[in-house]
């Protein structure tokens, strides 16, 4: 005798037809090992509860970024002018966070090391700072 197989998906009975079956447990699971395994994947674990709001805030906007560079200054796009502006606030946020992150740690005797990345951006932005002080 054949074992039958397990049906891993649910229904719910007042769905629509048109919508996905909701995934078990299992395939979940095994959907997040699947992702974790992909290049430029990254596995956080979320201690806070400000912490998983601003994590599905990131996930978003990760999402529409890469949307945004395939958008940008195509017809009925993102012009390159608002582009850079989306983008400068972007960075200033990007070190805003670092800094309050920094703050933050020292207040509480942990150490937060600033990425590399972050530094190449405050590199730039004390460059231009100078030049702008130095241009008469």
């Amino acid at each position: 005798m054949v074992p039958e197989k397990k049906n891993t998906t649910t229904q719910n009975s007042d769905s629509a037809s048109n919508q996905r079956p909701r995934l078990s447990r299992e395939d979940i699971l095994e959907k997040k090992i699947s992702m974790a395994k992909e290049r430029g994947s990254r596995v956080l674990k979320i201690n806070s509860p400000l912490g998983s709001i601003m994590f599905n805030v990131l996930r978003q906007f990760d999402q529409a970024y890469a949307s945004f560079k395939g958008k940008l200054g195509e017809p009925g796009g993102i012009s390159y002018e608002i582009g850079a502006e989306l983008m400068e606030r972007a960075r200033e946020i990007t070190m805003d966070f670092s800094e309050l992150t920094k703050e933050l740690s020292r207040r509480v005797d942990f150490r937060y090391y600033t990425p590399d990345e972050l530094k190449h951006f405050q590199q730039v932005e004390k460059t231009n700072e100078e030049q702008k002080t130095a241009t008469p």
